[in-house]
């Protein structure tokens, strides 16, 4: 059994006091009080969050030869509801993954933890893209309220340029490929809410020079002043008019979206994963 800290407080009257002022005192004193507890059992619940999240995203991104990757989630509060993840195999596969929980805190925290942990899981045992999460919506959707859902983006990058993925409800990602972009749609549902849901997997292929932007609503509904949003055509044209490596690009995004809105705190939670396909070197 758990043990609580118990308290006397003792107080010593004086001739000529009033029990409608003691009252009033003590009230005031019990109300502070229970304030404060209230407010460090919320502080410990974020920080739980926060470790939670923490443990989640990757200190240092893997080396996949042949491509440039970079990556990046700043949470809108203490604690966001987005992530990204990369899942080497070898130097042959790469495993992607972004994604948005719904809500904020510990809940989202929890949320993103069991998603992050399914695809891994599900990863390592071989499966298909598609099955994988198929199984992890059955897995979310007994775990949690039908009310609470994720997107999900998740691929498998081979060395030779192919993408097979499943876009299960996320914003879609862009690749920009010789004078094109293509939208990543093709997958199904969010996570969650449906007992039983059937995902269909894309394939599309990076060549050289090409560049797979995918990123969460946070900076696509980045809000400027006049209440216009940044919007995928400014995202766009940045990527077009950009040739610069991964890392310097992904900081030009965050950048000009966080200069759009002003330098106002984000109003929800920013995450973006840039990967561009590098050129072969000369023979």
């Amino acid at each position: 059994m758990g043990s609580e800290e118990r308290h006397l407080i003792f107080i010593l009257l004086g001739d000529g006091w009033v029990r409608e002022e003691l009252d009033f005192t003590l009230n005031t004193v019990r109300a502070a009080l229970g304030s404060r507890l209230t407010e460090e059992r919320m502080r410990g619940g974020f920080r739980e969050a926060a470790e939670i999240q923490k443990s989640l995203l990757l200190d240092k991104l893997p080396a996949f030869p042949g491509f440039e990757l970079a990556a990046r989630s700043v949470p809108a509060e203490e604690v966001g509801g987005d992530f990204f993840d990369f899942i080497p195999f070898d130097g042959e596969l790469l495993g992607l993954a972004i994604g948005d929980a719904s809500g904020h805190g510990l809940p989202a925290a929890l949320l993103v933890r069991d998603v992050v942990t399914g695809l891994r899981m599900g990863i390592e045992r071989e499966l298909k893209v598609a099955p994988v999460l198929t199984k992890l919506n059955r897995v979310i959707h007994r775990s949690r309220l039908s009310s609470r859902f994720v997107s999900v983006f998740y691929g498998e990058l081979e060395a030779a340029g192919n993408l097979i993925y499943v876009n299960a409800g996320q914003q879609p990602p862009l690749l920009f490929s010789r004078g094109h972009v293509l939208e990543l749609t093709t997958g199904g549902t969010v996570i969650g809410p449906l007992p039983e849901v059937k995902f269909q997997r894309g394939v599309v292929r990076l060549y050289p020079g090409d560049v797979l932007v995918a990123m969460t609503d946070g900076i696509f509904d980045r809000r400027s002043k006049a209440g216009e949003f940044f919007g995928e055509t400014r995202l766009r044209r940045l990527v077009q008019e950009s040739k610069d490596d991964a890392s310097t690009l992904l900081a030009r995004i965050f950048a000009e979206a966080f200069a759009f809105g002003d330098q106002r705190p984000w109003e929800d939670d920013a995450t973006a994963i840039v990967i561009r396909r590098l050129e072969p070197p000369p023979t």
